[in-house]
């Protein structure tokens, strides 16, 4: 991810292509990303990786090329070896409940793992079936 410094009004929506997106914030930074690379647990960013980000940036927004870069930082997603996030209870851990392995999609996915989950926890109708995300199975 990179974080561009600019004037409060230089960009009013988000900005997607090519899989990459251009995220305007309230104080005038622009968050661009992001990268994918499948390195373990390493969070260093690298210069292809601010090179990529710089060039798509350009490419969404060519005012960017004369912007100052404020922030490049990497992060985790983590995921489920079968791409399906865990959500429930541990049954061999009493209490312990997982809503975690979503990836690429955990802000998108958010609303509905977070109201499953909390389906789940209080004993309420599930807004839908939770077999599938189960971890009593899938985790054995």
């Amino acid at each position: 991810m990179i974080l561009y410094k600019c004037a409060s009004n230089f960009l009013t929506a988000i900005v997607l292509a090519k899989g990459r997106y251009a995220i305007p914030r309230k104080d005038g930074h622009i968050l661009v990303g992001s990268t994918l690379e499948h390195v373990g647990f390493d969070k260093t960013p690298t210069d292809e990786g601010l090179a990529g980000l710089k060039a798509s940036a350009q490419e969404l927004l060519p005012a960017l090329a004369d912007a100052e870069v404020v922030g490049h930082w990497a992060g985790l997603r983590p995921g489920s070896p079968d791409g399906i996030p865990y959500i429930g209870e541990l049954p061999q851990y009493p209490g312990l409940w997982l809503n975690c392995g979503h990836y690429r999609n955990g802000l998108v996915l958010a609303p509905a793992s977070c109201e499953l989950l909390k389906n789940l926890m209080l004993g309420e109708a599930p807004i839908i079936d939770p077999a599938p995300y189960s971890p009593a199975w899938r985790l054995g």
